[in-house]
């Protein structure tokens, strides 16, 4: 699962990368500020209409994938394990001890398992429509230090960098004969050992190669910078800030005073 940067023309992509990340944030939290399946669903449908205008399928396949797929399922399991209450509709023999299945369990399965796949596909929805250095440079101009600006940009960009060599380097071990893709916990463990090692010599030499770089350069030497590409809040920016915000405004105070007729169930007294 490849998830990066995706160039695009479509209202996603020119959004102020600022305005994707507060959205993204406020989204996030906001999942966490009701715990129905309905809302969960509700959530899903509407980042799904926002990758549909990405005009890129991109953001689904992350969301079908493998490892997204297992990993919710694995969610749903542990909660439905060990959140007893309600009904009761059957037994699981576990060790010396046999635990319930209870209609509790099944509700906050789905609601943790909903949860984390909304912010998941967010998340990969900011990725994907995102350009790295654009972010970056965005967020030095709010005020964000330079150097940690840069420190942004140069790992971002180093990503698809050792995510490129680390198949090479597992191509280069199968060739050679070695077992790395076997099941079991062993072969775990041989893949990393014989995929890790080479990685982190070659992100050592590319640390100093880079680090003689910026010192030819005189990095730092200069404490204004300037910039090639600039973006601007629009109008439809600050619009979107605006309605997020209030979005969340309104579900933190619902929280606590309950005033909107929104589904939920009490998983916190059953």
């Amino acid at each position: 699962m490849k998830i990066r940067y995706v160039a695009g023309k479509s209202i996603i992509h020119r959004l102020n990368p600022l305005t994707k990340l507060a959205v993204l944030a406020v989204f996030s939290f906001a999942t966490f500020m009701f715990d129905s399946i309905a809302m969960q669903f509700a959530s899903l449908l509407l980042l799904m209409i926002i990758a549909a205008m990405t005009r890129s399928a991109a953001p689904f396949s992350v969301l079908i994938s493998k490892f997204m797929l297992s990993f919710i399922a694995l969610l749903f399991i542990i909660q439905v394990l060990f959140n007893p209450g309600g009904t009761v509709y059957f037994s699981v023999p576990l060790c010396l001890i046999n635990i319930d299945v209870t209609e509790m369990g099944i509700t906050i399965g789905l609601v943790v398992a909903l949860r984390f796949a909304s912010i998941i596909f967010a998340s990969a929805i900011f990725v994907l429509t995102t350009d790295p250095g654009e972010l970056a440079y965005s967020l030095i101009r709010a005020g964000v230090p330079y150097r940690f600006g840069f420190m942004l940009v140069t790992a971002l960009r180093f990503i698809p960098v050792f995510e490129s060599e680390a198949g090479t380097v597992r191509q280069a071990q199968l060739t050679r004969g070695l077992d790395i893709e076997g099941g079991g916990l062993g072969a775990v463990f041989r893949s990393a050992k014989y995929t890790l090692q080479p990685l982190i010599v070659s992100a050592l030499g590319k640390v100093d190669v880079l680090a003689i770089s910026m010192e030819g350069r005189a990095f730092g030497c200069r404490p204004h910078r300037t910039f090639i590409r600039t973006s601007h809040f629009r109008a439809v920016d600050l619009a979107i800030i605006l309605l997020s915000v209030g979005v969340f405004l309104l579900l933190l105070i619902n929280r606590f005073t309950g005033f909107l007729p929104l589904p939920d169930i009490d998983i916190y007294n059953n």
